[in-house]
């Protein structure tokens, strides 16, 4: 097992109560790893696992104590969806919540909606910050991941080089520097994460 996949298993899953699951007999509660989050991705990298400790955040926010609840998230990611990784991270973090864009489940009977739940606006600040609003409540947390607090690796980049030309050795190293920015994203997330609670009016409370 490498590095990347041993961090992955043994991240603590986010767990959801989903009533759309529960009503159509499959489970009353979702449990999403960061494994799962990573195949969802297709690789997992630093963006990849601060939006899983984005989502995990936020959910503990809003929820307490409390079983969050899937699809009762709306989700406003202040960027446009092309804009660096921000189209990746908001799909991962639609992913866990179930908030999804226009292709989302339309519901069964006004019932279980997932559909525009997700959105991006550009003129949201600051850039690149993800908003998290409870569709039952109104209650609303502002995130901000500050991705240059995590560590540098300074040979990383040319190790990378390296492996792309097919160096063996280099290729261990990089995967190996690779592996500890993700580790230092679900060890202290609390170093990366900027948290603000809103008013229902979408100012700091």
């Amino acid at each position: 097992m490498s590095d990347l996949q041993q961090i992955a298993r043994s991240t603590a899953p986010i767990v959801l109560h989903d009533e759309l699951a529960a009503f159509l007999g499959f489970t009353p509660h979702l449990s999403y790893t960061l494994e799962d989050a990573g195949k969802f991705a297709g690789h997992l990298c630093p963006t990849v696992a601060t939006a899983f400790e984005m989502a995990r955040r936020a959910l503990l926010e809003l929820w307490a104590d409390q079983t969050p609840e899937r699809g009762h998230i709306k989700v406003d990611i202040a960027s446009q969806p092309d804009s660096f990784a921000n189209g990746p991270l908001a799909q991962v973090i639609g992913f866990v919540t179930g908030a999804a864009g226009v292709t989302g489940f339309k519901g069964i009977a006004g019932r279980f909606n997932r559909q525009n739940l997700l959105h991006f606006d550009a003129n949201l600040t600051p850039f690149g910050s993800v908003t998290f609003t409870r569709t039952d409540t109104g209650a609303a947390v502002r995130i901000s991941a500050l991705g240059e607090r995590i560590p540098g690796e300074p040979d990383m980049a040319p190790n990378m080089r390296a492996a792309l030309s097919g160096d063996a050795e280099a290729l261990l190293r990089f995967q190996a520097a690779w592996a500890r920015r993700v580790k230092f994203v679900v060890e202290h997330p609390e170093q990366i994460l900027d948290v603000q609670h809103l008013n229902p009016t979408g100012s700091r409370s």
